[in-house]
């Protein structure tokens, strides 16, 4: 039998007034006193103890069930504590029976939950987000028409894309405007920015029991796990996961069961996996998206997982500093010219993976601030591609502070 959680919105199912001996469900009265168009919470008992969504009554009781359809299902859902806690929800029928069943709710009672449902999850059906589009992604970003064209349909076809390249080529920035310009708007309800290290866990990702404000060990939803609802409750929309520094966690660790979810031949409902954690059917909606970018200078970090490979494409980013539009940037300033063509030297010297990006000079800036940022930024960095060949490094750093001085 499906479970709530994997059913889409506008699915219909029936809820049987029998329990499996075939004997009538505790308050069975309330299945013959429902009535079409009424509002029905969904609530889940085992394992997490909250309130998931809500349907709506489409047939009443004949051959001792009822039709239900899903209507809404929760990002965030409502836990049984935050009930228990009000003081009006003291009587529910729910907290005076063990077994699950149909139980009913009074006007005031549904009206508060729902007010906490909706606190939850806001409607924001009329939030107006700036649009954007692919003029305002080559406005903002230094690419060509032709390489937007192309990554944006790497990403649509693939569905799963890491943007490397060295430090300072502005990897995160073009990810997220990229995200922007594909869904049409800056609408950061459809992204969830995460930043991977070694310390983060499938717990924090996909669900796990992890400890409340006060130390008590409770089910929670991980990140990823809420956007792939969101995305299931919204199929007609398309969904982004940025990964931040996706090499530097555990990638297999961190997804768990769900890592071979993310393979485009196997998304959808069919694909299903059983969560360890929660025994819910999980999987990856067809609108979601997800784009990791990873630094390339860091042996040590190098991806040597040939199974996350083989999931993902890697599209690589390099400075731009040839761009005719950031040319024309910055030949306006004498000092920024001539810090950049010192630059260009300098990664003619590096291979692609060690080169020094354009991100750091991307905005107009005085003087003072070109001088710090090659002192404090530029030359620190150089000192760590370097680190085996001081000579070079000296002879180099000492270029930049004569440009500056």
């Amino acid at each position: 039998m499906l479970k709530f959680r994997e059913l889409d919105i506008d699915d219909c199912f029936y809820y049987s007034a029998l329990n499996e001996d075939g004997t009538s469900r505790t308050l069975h009265k309330n299945f013959t006193e429902i009535k079409c168009g009424e509002i029905v919470v969904a609530y889940e008992v085992e394992p997490s103890n909250e309130v998931l969504g809500l349907c709506i009554c489409v047939q009443e009781l004949e051959n001792e069930r009822i039709m239900l359809k899903k209507i809404e299902g929760l990002t965030d859902t409502v836990p049984r504590y935050n009930m228990e806690t009000h003081i009006e929800l003291a009587n529910l029928e729910v907290f005076r029976y063990m077994q699950g069943t149909l139980f009913k709710l009074s006007k005031r009672e549904f009206e508060v939950i729902f007010s906490m449902l909706r606190e939850l999850n806001p409607k924001k059906r009329y939030q107006i987000y700036d649009t954007y589009s692919k003029e305002d992604f080559l406005k903002d970003v230094y690419f060509d028409e032709s390489e937007y064209d192309e990554l944006r349909e790497l990403i649509l076809a693939r569905k799963n894309v890491v943007l490397q390249g060295a430090p300072g080529v502005g990897k995160t920035y073009i990810a997220r405007r990229m995200a922007f310009s594909i869904i049409g708007s800056k609408d950061d309800e459809k992204m969830l920015n995460v930043q991977f290290h070694e310390m983060y866990s499938n717990d924090e990702f996909i669900e796990g029991y992890r400890p409340d404000d006060i130390g008590i060990y409770k089910y929670k939803r991980g990140c990823f796990k809420r956007i792939c609802n969101k995305a299931r409750n919204n199929p007609n929309q398309k969904f982004f996961v940025i990964i931040d520094e996706i090499n530097r966690g555990n990638i297999p660790k961190i997804f768990g069961e769900a890592f071979s979810l993310i393979e485009i031949d196997k998304r959808g409902k069919e694909n299903y996996i059983e969560l360890s954690c929660s025994r819910e059917r999980f999987y990856v909606p067809e609108n979601l998206y997800i784009i990791g970018t990873m630094n390339t200078f860091d042996d040590n970090l190098a991806l040597s997982d040939y199974a996350l490979r083989r999931r993902f494409c890697f599209y690589t980013i390099t400075p731009v500093f040839n761009n005719e539009r950031f040319q024309y940037f910055y030949n306006q300033n004498p000092l920024l010219t001539a810090v950049i063509q010192k630059i260009k030297e300098i990664n003619l010297e590096l291979d692609e993976s060690m080169q020094i990006g354009h991100s750091y000079f991307c905005k107009p800036m005085p003087d003072a601030e070109i001088k710090m940022l090659v002192k404090y930024s530029v030359i620190p960095l150089l000192k760590e591609y370097f680190k085996d060949n001081a000579n070079k490094y000296q002879k180099l750093s000492n270029e930049l502070l004569e440009i500056i001085s």
